[in-house]
């Protein structure tokens, strides 16, 4: 049974960031567009790479993690 969990708001990206580990194990680090508000309270960041492609970084299989308006982009992974 699937589940119908629809976006009912979204908010502005409000500085975070996505990082990734490049091909080199190089940090990539793209903004967070906006994060969309699920039915049920769940939160989904939203970024767009240089292509224009959005998406949740956090499905991606190079994703570090997001970054928040006062990280510094090269503060070390957990």
């Amino acid at each position: 049974m699937t589940t119908h969990n629809p976006v009912v708001a979204a908010l502005p990206g409000g500085g975070w960031r996505a990082r990734f580990k490049g091909d080199d194990g190089s940090p990539l680090v793209w903004p967070i567009t906006c994060w969309l508000i699920k039915a049920d309270g769940s939160v989904v960041p939203i970024d767009v790479d240089c292509y224009g492609i959005a998406g949740d970084p956090t499905e991606s299989s190079n994703f570090d993690r997001l970054l928040g308006p006062d990280d510094d982009d090269e503060v070390e992974s957990p």
